[in-house]
């Protein structure tokens, strides 16, 4: 695998997943990016922000165990600011701001919007703003919005928006649309931006969405 470098100097390196890749080795022995970070870095490297396998967009690697752990205090704490582009299924408001109780299903690999006081549900924050809606023969409407990312739950963006009746397009586990669907799709989401500080030097680092659908709000 040839990875795509953003950024990197002697701390971290940021590269881009492409949908479809797994973040880090899983069960299912596939190549994944991790192994191919530390390939290129000729040592351990220690991933900080973890995406999901369908989604793409960037992933955050320190070179050493000193860094990842400022790095992913950062994340834990909320500093890190992190962003990400999705395309969902609808005309969505303009904006909004998403507050939750979600609880984490391991053995079926889902979560699930729960009660506040369902043991193990933890609080999931985002804001969004939509950018631009347009008409599409199959769902109606597609819209292509802007997130932060205020906590780091698991499968959150894709449940808060399924949740209201806006799924990501191509998710085939939360949106009605692809539930179940044969073949593999691409869920419409990238990790785009991350803001954070570190030795009291600020860094913005940015990633271009790649694929058909994002390519449709283009024109």
């Amino acid at each position: 695998m040839e990875i795509s470098i953003i950024f990197e100097n002697e701390y971290f390196i940021a590269v881009e997943k492409q949908c479809g890749i797994p973040s880090q080795p899983d069960k299912t022995g596939d190549d994944d990016l991790k192994t191919n970070v530390e390939k290129y870095c000729k040592n351990d490297c220690f991933i900080i922000n973890r995406i999901d396998r369908p989604v793409g967009g960037l992933v955050l690697f320190a070179k050493d165990s000193k860094t990842a752990a400022i790095l992913s205090d950062s994340i834990t704490s909320g500093k890190t600011e992190k962003y990400y582009y999705a395309v969902v299924c609808g005309d969505i408001a303009g904006s909004g701001y998403f507050e939750d109780y979600m609880v984490k299903d391991g053995r079926n690999n889902v979560s699930l919007i729960a009660d506040k006081d369902k043991k193990g549900a933890k609080k999931a924050v985002l804001e969004y703003n939509k950018i631009k809606t347009i008409a599409d023969d199959d769902f109606g409407y597609l819209s292509l919005i802007e997130i932060r990312l205020l906590t780091g739950r698991h499968h959150q963006i894709r449940v808060q928006f399924s949740s209201r009746g806006y799924g990501l397009y191509g998710d085939t586990k939360y949106n009605k649309y692809f539930y179940k669907k044969h073949g593999y799709y691409s869920t419409a989401l990238w990790s785009y931006r991350l803001k954070f500080q570190f030795n009291g030097n600020n860094f913005d680092i940015k990633s271009v969405p790649k694929g058909e659908i994002f390519e449709k709000f283009c024109n």
